[in-house]
């Protein structure tokens, strides 16, 4: 079987994991989780790895160290989302282009939903614990919850297809 002769589901959802890969990448990467003008030309802002503050035209960063347990739990769950998509894109790239098995269709929607799950309760954690400053959510917060839908998506799609296989 060959890209040609795979179901539209099957390559949109390939193309959705491919997006959802990327975007939860530049989420976990990025540091803008929260960002805050906390006074008159003095901002923080930080991802789940690495916190700033920026004063006129001075900028300080520094790697998170000794991160509190909610903290610790939301970058192991989108660091886990983040590697089962992997996961689930080499597993759509072996049912596209080497072999088409059903078992490898329901392992490869499996593993989209559980990406998302992990993504999506990374999130939840975050926005439940954080507070003060840390509350104030930013753009690389947004992408991780933008990525949980796109792995969603592409989870769904990849059911469809898998419904639609030949035992």
């Amino acid at each position: 079987m060959g890209f040609g002769q795979a179901s539209i589901m099957l390559k949109v959802g390939f193309i959705l994991i491919i997006v959802a890969l990327v975007i939860q990448i530049l989420a976990v990467a990025l540091p803008y989780w929260y960002s805050k003008e906390v006074a008159n030309n003095y901002d923080v802002y930080g991802g789940l790895f690495r916190g700033c503050a920026e004063a006129g035209n001075t900028k300080a960063c520094n790697n998170v160290k000794n991160p509190t347990d909610w903290w610790a739990a939301t970058q192991a769950f989108e660091i886990i989302g983040l590697l089962i998509l992997v996961a689930a894109l080499i597993l759509c790239i072996i049912v596209l282009f080497v072999k088409d098995m059903k078992i490898l269709k329901m392992v490869n929607f499996i593993l989209c939903f559980c990406s998302c799950g992990f993504i999506i309760i990374g999130v939840i954690i975050y926005g439940a614990e954080s507070e003060g400053w840390l509350a104030e959510y930013s753009g690389a917060f947004a992408l991780a919850i933008i990525a949980g839908i796109v792995a969603l998506v592409a989870g769904v799609l990849c059911l469809l297809d898998w419904m639609k296989a030949p035992a």
